[in-house]
Parts: C-alpha cells; sequence; structure tokens
C-alpha cells in the first residue's frame, strides 16, 4: 500500500501559497485525511506540524491572511537608535522590514503565540501521522549540524514539543532570533531554520522514512510538494562588475543593489533557499519518478519572508495559477495517486 506524504517549502509568508494549494485538493479529494504523512521545513514546517496535530487546512489559511503582523513582530529598537546605526543610504522604510541588519528583525514571541494556538502543549511523539521538519542544530557537542526533528521511532527528537519543533525550524537566520530546545531532561541548544541546508524538504522526508523504516522501500512512497511561490532571480553579469569585489557587503547585503537595484537582497540566504529548493525537486522527481508531484506558482516578482502586507497579491497569484493547465495536471495526479474519495 502507498505511503502518501505532503511535503511544504519553506517561504515566510509565502506559506499561505502551500496553504491555499492544500485546501483546494483537500476540497477536491480529502488529501489531508488520506495522508500518511507531512514535511516541511521552516513555514512549511508550521503547516505540516499543523495537520500533523489535526489543525483544518482553513484556520490555517486564516493565520497567514490574518495573522502576519502578529508573526513578524518587530524587535523593538528605538527609533532614534535605528536612525543613528543605520547604513548610509538606507532609509527608516529600509529598516522596518527583515532581514536585519544589526540584530534580529523580529522576535519570536507572535510566531510563538501562533504555533502555541495551532499546536498546543502536544509533543512531536504524539502525533497519529508521521511528521517531519527540518532544522540546523547550531551545536551537538562538536559543531553545528543539519537535524530533521520527525516521530520516528528512533528520533533523537522525537519527544520536543511541537511548539519547540515549529520555532527551530522557522527560525530564519538575521528575522528570528535561534531557538533554545530544552525541556525535562533534556538540553538540544539553540537551532536556526531549516530552509539553510533543506528549504524542499522532499528529500530529508524520504531519507527518514526509509532510516526510521516508516517504509518498506522506495517504491512504496507517493510524494506531493508543493512549493511557496518562485519568481526567477538571479544576477545578471552585468551587475557582476569586477568579481574581486563580491565580499560580504555584495553578498549579504540586506537591500536590493546594483544597476535598477537587480541584485536580490541578502544575495548569499536567498541564493541558498532557493537553489536547496529547486536542487530537492529535481532529486525526488529523479528518484521517485511519476511518484512525486510538484506543483508551485509563478509568481511576478520577489516576495521577501516577511512581506505579509501584500498577502491579496499572494491570493490572486495562487487563485489565477488555480486555472491554469499546470495545476490541472497536479489535481489529476491527485486523483489517481492519492485520492481516496472525491467531493463536489
Amino acid at each position: 500500500m502507498a505511503f502518501k506524504i505532503l511535503s511544504c517549502d519553506g517561504g515566510g509568508i509565502r506559506g499561505l501559497i502551500t496553504a491555499m494549494l492544500i485546501q483546494d485538493l483537500d476540497t477536491k479529494f480529502g488529501i489531508v485525511a488520506s495522508a500518511n504523512g507531512f514535511a516541511g521545513t521552516s513555514t512549511g514546517g508550521l503547516l505540516a506540524l499543523g495537520l500533523a496535530n489535526g489543525v483544518p487546512i482553513g484556520d490555517i489559511v486564516n493565520v497567514y491572511l490574518n495573522e502576519g503582523s502578529t508573526v513578524f513582530t518587530p524587535n523593538g529598537w528605538l527609533l532614534d537608535d535605528k536612525h543613528q546605526e543605520r547604513p548610509l543610504g538606507a532609509s527608516m522604510t529600509d529598516l522596518a522590514s527583515g532581514p536585519g541588519f544589526f540584530s534580529c528583525q523580529y522576535v519570536n514571541s507572535g510566531l510563538k503565540q501562533i504555533a502555541q494556538q495551532l499546536l498546543g502543549s502536544a509533543l512531536i511523539s504524539s502525533a497519529k501521522k508521521f511528521v517531519a521538519v527540518n532544522s540546523a542544530r547550531l551545536w551537538d557537542g562538536s559543531g553545528w549540524a543539519p537535524c530533521t526533528i520527525s516521530n520516528g521511532p528512533g528520533n533523537t527528537y522525537r519527544n520536543i514539543t511541537m511548539v519547540d519543533a515549529a520555532l527551530a525550524t522557522s527560525a530564519a537566520p538575521t528575522y528570528f532570533p535561534p531557538h533554545h530546545v530544552a525541556g525535562a531532561g533534556y538540553d538540544f541548544g539553540y537551532f536556526a531554520d531549516g530552509g539553510v541546508f533543506a528549504n524542499n524538504p522532499s528529500m530529508t522526508a524520504v531519507t527518514e522514512l526509509l532510516y526510521q523504516k516508516v517504509v518498506p522501500n522506495l517504491a512504496s512512497i507517493r510524494m506531493l510538494s508543493l512549493g511557496t511561490g518562485e519568481c526567477p532571480q538571479g544576477i545578471p553579469p552585468a551587475a557582476i562588475g569586477d568579481p574581486l569585489n563580491w565580499g560580504v557587503t555584495s553578498w549579504l547585503y540586506p537591500w536590493s543593489s546594483g544597476p535598477n537595484s537587480v541584485i536580490p537582497s541578502m544575495a548569499l540566504l536567498n541564493l541558498t533557499l532557493d537553489a536547496t529548493a529547486e536542487l530537492a525537486a529535481i532529486q525526488a522527481k529523479q528518484i521517485l519518478g511519476t511518484a512525486c508531484e510538484r506543483g508551485n506558482v509563478g509568481l511576478s516578482r520577489a516576495y521577501p519572508l516577511d512581506d505579509w502586507q501584500h498577502v491579496n497579491e499572494l491570493v490572486k497569484a495562487t487563485s489565477n495559477y488555480m486555472n491554469t493547465p499546470a495545476w490541472q495536471n497536479v489535481r489529476n495526479w491527485v486523483k489517481q495517486n492519492w485520492a481516496q474519495m472525491e467531493t463536489a
């Protein structure tokens, strides 16, 4: 019997796209109830944990639509301090959104509040279905290390709370602070966003399923992978200038720059997030073949992780995508490979 797993990418507020796509498929085919497991990274990790905890997908959609300002609670610097510390040419508007230049742009109290509303005090191990999220542990006794947090029977982190898992997978560098995971009898130290190595959790999910012997073999897996929107970003040759000048101020500059601002903000971080997501999508398709399907929304421009003010644009882009042949192909795949029922 096929093991059906739903894989959700990272992308901050763009998780609304993933949630809306899931809602569409759930309305038509009941994919949440018929799923055997959920995987996610960052905002996708929150989605996966919520679904594994039995939260209705409509409630999760509403969080993205209405709670962006809560999730992205500013760090609270004094405006005078901001004014004094801002780099030459940066406006106060520039400093009002992420990424943080001098410290984390946001506290995680708002994110924690939302996570507690969705997940309560549940442990990862209490989930009735398989769930896995990615995070980067900053110290494991010998150094930093990538980790997959799951309820697999042998997973090191299976008895931490779902809230801790959500905050660990979502601690985007420069946006949110590293999250400390500790409880009765354990202290795993601090964690950062799993998007630094697996913004698309497809391949880590496959590995965890096999390693924890949740599935008997690769052939038993059916995977639906959903993204958080794609807008081609890159650095045109004309924007490079002298390659020898590409140090920290180029790769990690927190605002768009270059001629006509064609160089993305935090170019290195965005390259890492986009490239790891695309690589995992390619690899999952290569090893799973027709047992894997991918859906993602084309966006007309880049939307930063914290751009909650423009959720209506994300809604429109996702609604338009749902009327395309590409999404109809995804629906057809779900109907043939996943759904146990179809509703009107």
